[in-house]
């Protein structure tokens, strides 16, 4: 209905991208970046970028989220983001174990659909078993 809502562009991009629709999705990440600073943005459009192929553009917004994390809080789950994107199974593991550490809200990783390629890891499961099992605290 509010066509400047950020978070509905954000959240169709990511049903676009459930959907393989990559192009789409990208279109709506820009869109929701354009009308919001938010750096969770940054690491959904970067990691779309990179499962599209274009990983110059994802490494340019990684570059960008880390300068960014000078000024300001970057939640380390939006880098995870782009390197899971990129195929780095040890940083995004690195960057998720962060968020755990940081305190993050992770109890969405259990049916997360992004989160897909993780599954069946050891170091997923055992993050899962952590967050679920109630030691996050």
């Amino acid at each position: 209905m509010d066509p400047s809502f950020y978070y509905a562009h954000w959240n169709l991009g990511s049903a676009l991208v459930a959907n393989g629709a990559m192009g789409a999705a990208i279109e709506e990440y820009q869109k929701a970046r354009a009308l919001s600073d938010d750096p969770l943005v940054l690491g959904l459009l970067a990691r779309a970028y990179a499962s599209s192929g274009n990983t110059i553009e994802a490494e340019k917004i990684l570059n960008q989220l880390n300068e960014l994390s000078k000024e300001r809080y970057v939640p380390a789950y939006s880098i995870a983001l782009v390197y899971l994107g990129l195929g780095n199974k040890e940083e995004t593991f690195r960057w998720i174990e962060k968020s755990y550490e940081d305190h993050a809200n992770l109890v969405y990783f259990r049916v997360e659909p992004l989160l897909d390629p993780l599954r069946g890891d050891p170091r997923f499961e055992a993050l899962l078993q952590k967050v679920v099992g109630g030691e996050h605290k």
